[in-house]
């Protein structure tokens, strides 16, 4: 399926229902379907509106790639929430810079495959949530004075991700990429990468990178293809995989 009438990111995962019981995503020892990652992206949206997300806020999600982080992508794009990724990686001044920039309405963290990602909720403080059986997802307190962005119809004008930039020539840049946008880029790599339903797409590359999460992870999905999430490449990892 190349998934030409899927006009928001949400609807990737709806496309695939009809292949509920196939596998759509794999970390660790753990594997989920597509049936599976439905109901977390409506369990998880109404647990987030339940904290007070709200459309048009930017929702920031610390971690490493992981089954929950893509879950949540879906469920934020369904509240026409913002999802901002950031790497768990990054230090606390980057961290907090970016929080303080994007205006977040709410912090999420990802410990299970991310070390970081659980340092950096140990300093902030937060309390866990229900994820739907995704694992461990801790969340910050709701920022009261953020504010949201307006809500626009057209998928070419509403906003789905916030990705930062790295600022090795400055400070990083928050970039603004809509739901057409990403959508155009994983029709791209489902052509150019001649994905099938069948295949298995080996996920190293970050989801917080726009390649990660545009080509690797929307375009695999788009497919109908299964991924492998990898949270950090090591050889020996990569060769089990294959294997």
């Amino acid at each position: 399926m190349t998934g030409h009438g899927v006009a928001r990111l949400q609807d990737i995962p709806a496309l695939q229902q009809a292949r509920a019981a196939a596998t759509a995503l794999r970390e660790s020892d753990a594997t989920y379907t597509w049936g599976q990652l439905e109901r977390a992206r409506a369990h998880l949206a109404a647990r987030l509106r339940e904290r007070g997300v709200r459309a048009g806020d930017r929702v920031l999600v610390v971690g490493e790639n992981c089954a929950a982080m893509v879950a949540l992508l879906f469920a934020i794009a369904s509240l026409d929430a913002w999802v901002v990724n950031v790497n768990a990686r990054l230090s606390a001044n980057e961290l907090d810079a970016i929080r303080q920039h994007s205006g977040a309405r709410l912090v999420l963290f990802l410990p299970d495959a991310s070390t970081d990602a659980m340092a950096h909720a140990a300093r902030i403080g937060t309390e866990p949530i229900d994820s739907g059986g995704f694992g461990a997802l801790l969340c910050s307190p709701t920022d009261a004075a953020a504010r949201p962005e307006t809500v626009q119809a057209d998928p070419a004008r509403q906003v789905a991700a916030l990705v930062y930039t790295t600022g090795t020539t400055g400070d990083p840049k928050g970039v603004m990429l809509t739901h057409a946008s990403l959508l155009f880029v994983a029709r791209a790599a489902v052509h150019l990468r001649e994905l099938r339903a069948d295949d298995r797409v080996y996920g190293v590359l970050p989801i917080s990178h726009v390649y990660g999460l545009a080509s690797v992870c929307l375009g695999s999905m788009l497919a109908g293809a299964s991924i492998d999430l990898q949270p950090r490449f090591t050889p020996a990892g990569m060769a089990a995989a294959l294997e």
